[in-house]
């Protein structure tokens, strides 16, 4: 019985996970960094992605200006961001073993920029 209990305890508590922070993951050729702030139930921030060795760049223009809106639920937020290049698109983010696990959904203005982003990007808390 306490082994259920604490099992139930810890799925509650990761899936409560605060997404609030600064996260990054650098690559060889690319830089994908994502600022977010939650408040209950809403998350908010901006994202900078440098992808093709500084050739690509979309980021937020001014520090004040947020670019991702969504609202978490069970844990996983459902975003919609504003990209500098094509219009909105979509992703999910949810926090799993101390990352931010973002999931772009909607590529589209990715792709109309010929941007290479990765599907799944792994942040770590900076």
């Amino acid at each position: 019985m306490k082994k259920i209990l604490l099992a139930v305890l810890f799925a509650t508590s990761s899936s409560m996970a605060c997404m609030t922070g600064h996260w990054e993951k650098i690559g060889k050729s690319n830089s994908f960094t994502i600022s977010l702030v939650q408040t209950g139930k809403h998350v908010t921030g901006k994202y900078c992605f440098i992808t093709n060795n500084g050739n690509r760049i979309d980021c937020a223009e001014k520090d004040d200006d947020d670019h991702i809106h969504g609202d978490v639920k069970g844990g996983i937020a459902n975003i919609k961001f504003e990209s500098t290049f094509y219009g909105e698109g979509t992703a999910s983010a949810k926090i799993k073993n101390n990352k931010l696990i973002y999931t772009i959904k909607d590529k589209t203005p990715f792709i109309k920029a010929n941007m290479s982003v990765p599907t799944v990007i792994e942040f770590n808390k900076k």
